[in-house]
């Protein structure tokens, strides 16, 4: 568990010491036939990482989010305890990229394949967004390693979000007529979201724990005294959509609804949904990992490869963003035998 222990010790909050990961994989890589590209400026960069012309990739974030004041374990030290190994980022995701380097060791040298170690996937995608914006030729089968606890996923909602805002005009509260209260206007669009979302619980794709598309307004601001009408309002919410037939919906059915209520909207992030719809890969991977496929409620970086064969699988259990974050010893090996017998089927 060396290659793990390493890359917990090395603080990737917020990509803080990228380039010292991206050194340690291109040191680690390098004597096993591995050529080195990076794409981006300043120290946050993507490494890609190639081995021959084969038709796999695995993609790999390597930042991870900050700990907190609950943690009771040394966040950047691997802790072994109890069939457990503690530390910031082990579920999410290094436990994933070290079970991969592991089993990369163990394979024949000949083997083709191609590795993206990207950043900045815990806020704003720049990494993945950088990479796909510039890197035209991937392979048509790509493995994430997120956390699974070893279940195969073929598919991630996707995830829209929004904030809309509503202008009106201010006069006194003892004369609310000669006013138009922004407040009102948004009360009466939030109405026409809830239609929106029991229209789109109708779309059911059973891959997922949660079938259908959800709707969540998570923040309302207007106002400034109680006596006076508000001229201004603003409301924020999002959409976990399950297919991009769904996502279609969403964009027209809020652009008509900017027009009709004469408001404005900033999306704050679109990403889409992902799925892998080859029943020839489900069944090949379903029978290595000997588990159903199945798919997450929430977003990874699969979202960003449309038409390709994609696979969600690392170690477990999933204490992504916890206290205390970990896996256990026996998912992390199975991880590594996992990966081996994956890139041995999908590189035959």
């Amino acid at each position: 568990m060396e290659i793990l222990k390493d890359l917990i010790e090395i603080n990737t909050i917020g990509d803080l010491e990228n380039e010292r990961f991206r050194d340690y994989i291109k040191t680690f890589l390098s004597p096993l036939g591995f050529t080195f590209r990076e794409i981006g400026e300043g120290k946050e960069k993507v490494l890609i990482v190639k081995r021959g012309d084969g038709d796999l990739g695995f993609v790999c974030h390597t930042d991870t989010v900050g700990d907190s004041s609950l943690w009771t374990k040394e966040p950047l030290i691997l802790t072994v305890s109890n069939d457990k190994l503690y530390g910031l980022g082990v579920s999410d995701m290094k436990g994933g990229i070290a079970a991969l380097l592991e089993s990369i060791k163990e394979l024949d040298k000949s083997i083709s394949l191609t590795c993206y170690f990207t950043y900045d996937e815990e806020t704003n995608f720049r990494g993945i967004n950088e990479l796909v914006k510039l890197e035209n030729d991937f392979p048509s089968t790509l493995i994430f390693t997120e956390p699974t606890d070893n279940v195969p996923v073929i598919a991630n909602k996707g995830c829209l979000e929004f904030k809309v805002s509503f202008s009106g005009k201010s006069a006194h509260s003892s004369t609310p007529m000669l006013g138009e209260n922004a407040i009102f206007k948004a009360m009466e669009f939030i109405k026409e979201l809830e239609k929106l979302k029991k229209e789109l619980m109708k779309n059911k794709e059973n891959v997922y724990e949660i079938p259908y598309t959800t709707f969540n307004l998570s923040k309302i601001s207007g106002g400034t005294v109680i006596n006076k009408v508000p001229d201004y309002c603003e409301i924020y919410f999002d959409f976990r959509t399950v297919s991009r037939n769904d996502e279609e919906i969403i964009f027209n059915r809020l652009n008509n609804l900017i027009i009709s209520f004469n408001a404005s909207m900033e999306i704050i992030n679109n990403v889409s949904s992902a799925m892998n719809k080859s029943t020839e890969f489900r069944k090949k991977i379903e029978g290595i990992c000997n588990k159903p496929s199945t798919g997450l409620n929430y977003v990874t970086e699969a979202s960003f490869f449309n038409n390709k064969n994609i696979l969600i699988l690392g170690p477990g259990p999933v204490t992504a963003h916890q206290e205390d974050e970990f896996i256990s010893i026996d998912s992390y090996k199975k991880s590594i035998e996992l990966y081996k017998n994956i890139i041995i089927n999908l590189t035959k």
